[in-house]
Formats: structure tokens, C-alpha cells, sequence
């Protein structure tokens, strides 16, 4: 009796393991994947206005704060920039070279040009020759006699550190005997109209050779700068390298779109100037809450008589 009762629950142990396995049961819950992050496609960029309307993202310079300045508030009335704001105004000025032929100084005093930066030479694109600009010297002293503030820009086509010193101390001798009271800048440009010696100089090559005339100009006790244009400084230059220099942007329009901090805005390059026959570059000089800034220079020396140069830059002259 003892048996058949151990036989019957053991059989109804398996028939109940059996029903158990074939209960249905319910699917375990698949795991929500968890997304892989992506990529930010602007990482390292800067959102910034372009000409023509619309944005570009362009790289980032951490150490390079902004122009901290609202486009809107900028307008340019009869060739005449204003601000809008408080914290700013704006010195009139122009920029000129043997281009604009003889010019009459005084006519454009009078016509409200505070100051002027004037090319004293350059380096031609084909052979790499070092000129002085030919109307240099009647430019300049023509200049501070009709009261205006001056400073001298050099037009390189440096390939190499030697050869941006070289023009640093050409430039420098150029200017000793003169007032120069802003910036000697830096004017290296891309030859968009013929083959140019420069033309595969890498963008390191290219800052170093801004660093280093930079560093000339410094140390002769001027101001140093570097004029530039949009695509210049957003893709060439690395401008964390160049914080410390004075930058003057060619940006023509009616209101400075270039994203980071300058000091100068070339806005125009076909402008009508009394005392001259051609079109001419107009600049802005900021004045940033009402205080004249301070660019270093050394002792003024007496101005010489002015002596004549030999007529127009050539083909190779170019800026």
C-alpha cells in the first residue's frame, strides 16, 4: 500500500513538472538601447556672420575674445560710419600708396580725415625685390602737416622668418625720421591675378612670418600690427598666435561683421575723398568708452624736407 502511494505522488509529480513546462510564459522585456552620443559637427567652430547675409561656422580661438559688438548698431551714412551704442565711437580715417597718386593733404583734413595709414613699401610677388612706395615720403609728411595722426603699413610677400625680418627692418628704417603715432602693420595678401612666389606658403609658415615682424616692430618701440581680411584670419592665420597685435580688417559693408576683437575696420575701397583723383580705401579707428587709445611709439624725431620718388609702383607692386 506503502509502495503504490509513492508510486501515484511521484506520478503526480512529473504529471505537474510536465503542465508546468508547458505554461506560456511571458517574453523577458528587450533592453532599451542606449543611444550612441553624436558627434557635434561644429565642435571646435564658432557661428559667425559672412557677406551677403546668413551664418558660417569658422574655428574657434579660445584665447581670442569677441568684438562683443551688435552688427545693427553700425551704419555708414555719405561714406560717414556711426555706432549706436555708448561704449564707442569712431575715428575717421583712409589708407593710401602710390595708387592714389599725388594727393592734397590738406583738402582732405578738411573733409573730416583724422588719420591715415600710408604703405611705405613692399615686397613684389614675381622676384621678391624690396621697394619703397614712391609717394611714401610726400604721403607721410604731407600727412602730419595737415594734422592728421599716422601709420605705415608694408605690403609683404614673405616666404620664410628671414624674410618677414627683413622687411620688418626695412620698414623701420623707413619710419624713424617720421611721427608714426599708430600701428606699422603687417599686409600680407594672396595674389589672386598671376602665379605669386607665395602662392603654397602653409598657414604656420604664414603666422610665424607675422609673428616675427611683429616682434621687430615691437621691440624698435612701435605699435605692431596686422591688417587681414575675412578669410584670411577665420582659415590662415592662427590668430591665438597674434592676440597680443593690433588688427585692422578689411571688411567692406556698412556695418564690421569680422567675429573677434580689432581695432580697425576698413570699410570701403572705392570711396570719393576730396584732395584725391582716385578711389580710395576708408578706415574707422575705434575709440572704445571715450578714452584714446594708447599706442606705443618711440620719442618723435623731427620730420625731414620732403624728397620726390620716381613715378608709380609697377605691376608687381601690388596692395
Amino acid at each position: 500500500m506503502k509502495k503504490h502511494f509513492f508510486l501515484s505522488l511521484a506520478a503526480a509529480l512529473l504529471i505537474a513538472a510536465l503542465l508546468a513546462s508547458c505554461i506560456i510564459r511571458e517574453p523577458e522585456p528587450t533592453p532599451t538601447p542606449v543611444p550612441t552620443p553624436t558627434a557635434d559637427p561644429h565642435e571646435g567652430e564658432v557661428e559667425v556672420l559672412k557677406g551677403g547675409g546668413g551664418t558660417m561656422w569658422v574655428p574657434e580661438h579660445p584665447t581670442v575674445r569677441p568684438f562683443n559688438r551688435v552688427a545693427t548698431d553700425f551704419n555708414v551714412v555719405n561714406q560717414v560710419p556711426y555706432y549706436a551704442g555708448s561704449d564707442l565711437t569712431m575715428r575717421r580715417g583712409i589708407d593710401v600708396s602710390d595708387h592714389q597718386k599725388q594727393i592734397d593733404w590738406q583738402q582732405v583734413a578738411d573733409y573730416g580725415i583724422e588719420f591715415a595709414i600710408i604703405r611705405c613699401g613692399w615686397r613684389s610677388y614675381g622676384e621678391g625685390n624690396l621697394n619703397e612706395d614712391s609717394r611714401f615720403r610726400e604721403n607721410i609728411q604731407g600727412a602730419l602737416d595737415a594734422g592728421l595722426q599716422v601709420g605705415v603699413y608694408f605690403f609683404s610677400q614673405a616666404t620664410n622668418i628671414v624674410e618677414a625680418a627683413e622687411e620688418a627692418v626695412f620698414a623701420l628704417h623707413l619710419i624713424e625720421d617720421y611721427n608714426v603715432t599708430l600701428p606699422v602693420f603687417y599686409d600680407w595678401e594672396t595674389i589672386d591675378v598671376a602665379p605669386a612666389r607665395t602662392d603654397e606658403l602653409d598657414n604656420d609658415t604664414l603666422t610665424a612670418c607675422a609673428l616675427e615682424f611683429c616682434r621687430l616692430v615691437d621691440a624698435a618701440g612701435y605699435e605692431a600690427g596686422i591688417y587681414s581680411y575675412l578669410n584670411l584670419a577665420y582659415y590662415r592665420y592662427d590668430l591665438d598666435q597674434l592676440r597680443h597685435y593690433t588688427f585692422w580688417m578689411g571688411d567692406p559693408g556698412t556695418k564690421p561683421i569680422f567675429y573677434f576683437d580689432h581695432d580697425f575696420w576698413q570699410y570701403s575701397f572705392t570711396a570719393s575723398v576730396p584732395g584725391i583723383e582716385v578711389d580710395v580705401d576708408l578706415d574707422a579707428l575705434y575709440i572704445r568708452d571715450s578714452e584714446e587709445p594708447v599706442f606705443r611709439h618711440p620719442t618723435p624725431k623731427p620730420s625731414p624736407t620732403p624728397e620726390p620718388g620716381a613715378e608709380g609702383g609697377g605691376e608687381d607692386a601690388a596692395g
